[in-house]
């Protein structure tokens, strides 16, 4: 549960008691330096997994395919990717998630109060990801094998990189330790509706995020909604 205290009215605190698995803070350097410049060989090369991912599935892809497509050699992929498909498939997760931030800063940049932050980040991030055609590909015929790409320690790494993500945007409403929970609650909610979609919410139709947020997130957040930080 998140609550607010009398001593900082309109600032959100964390009770850890009820929060369950991890809270360390993801560092992310990783982020960053997987994807310095889109033209970069990396990018190239995790950008071109994507792309074939995309038309036939991860399972079909070969190492030659990706460096057929990105326009490099097999030992360049190698040299540097030296994990192979599985380090490519690692970098190419952290920056779609570097792409998600970019359009999530743009979105949320005049946002003011915090039930419109959350939808608006659930929705843009509902949508980001149900275009994703590598995304979509398994989802439709390699479910199995997302799963197994999609385990709790990968997800775990995902939600509190999500986290980190969207602190800076949630520090404008509530303290360093709710905007991290809540960012994970966020994270949490999307790849689940997205992963599984439900009849009841499609995410990305905004006013389905918004009782979403409703109905899920601000219970959790007492006294909503909770107006920005001056300053």
């Amino acid at each position: 549960m998140v609550t607010t205290t009398s001593s900082h009215p309109g600032r959100c605190v964390v009770n850890e008691d009820s929060i369950q698995g991890p809270l360390a803070l993801v560092s992310l350097g990783d982020l960053s330096a997987t994807s310095r410049e889109a033209g970069s060989a990396q990018a190239r090369v995790t950008s071109a997994l994507l792309r074939c991912v995309g038309r036939w599935g991860l399972s079909k892809t070969t190492i030659e395919d990706v460096a057929k497509e990105a326009g490099v050699s097999r030992a360049t992929v190698y040299r540097l990717f030296p994990g192979g498909k599985n380090a490519i498939m690692q970098a190419a997760v952290l920056g779609e998630v570097r792409s998600l931030l970019a359009v999530l800063t743009v979105e949320l940049a005049g946002v003011d109060q915090v039930e419109d932050c959350l939808t608006v980040a659930m929705h843009h991030a509902a949508q980001f990801l149900e275009q994703h055609q590598a995304l979509s590909f398994m989802r439709d015929h390699e479910s199995a094998l997302l799963d197994q790409l999609l385990s709790f320690e990968q997800l775990d790494l995902l939600f509190l990189t999500a986290a980190q993500v969207m602190k800076p945007v949630l520090l404008r409403f509530m303290d360093e330790a709710a905007a991290i929970t809540v960012g994970m609650w966020v994270a949490r909610l999307v790849v689940s509706y997205v992963a599984e979609p439900s009849a009841e919410f499609d995410l990305c139709k905004e006013q389905d995020s918004r009782r979403l947020v409703r109905m899920f997130l601000l219970p959790g957040i007492s006294a909503p909604p909770l107006k920005r930080r001056p300053g």
